[in-house]
């Protein structure tokens, strides 16, 4: 599974949320498309690479077609 902001991961995640709003695990609803930020995402991925020892190498997780 690579983490990504794709489409289908994040309708996913509202699944999840909705499911947990809606039996009272979480208290106030959201919207998923907003509260998902794409720069902590790239951050992380910067961070495992650079681990790795593969920065710089041109590695990199894979971006879903037509993402910048």
């Amino acid at each position: 599974m690579v983490p990504s902001l794709s489409a289908q991961n994040l309708q996913c995640i509202k699944i999840g949320k909705d499911f947990m709003f809606s039996h009272g695990y979480i208290k106030n609803d959201f919207d998923v498309e907003k509260w998902a930020a794409p720069e902590f995402l790239e951050q992380a991925a910067i961070e495992v690479l650079r681990r790795n020892g593969r920065e710089g190498a041109g590695a990199s997780f894979p971006r879903e077609a037509g993402s910048k």
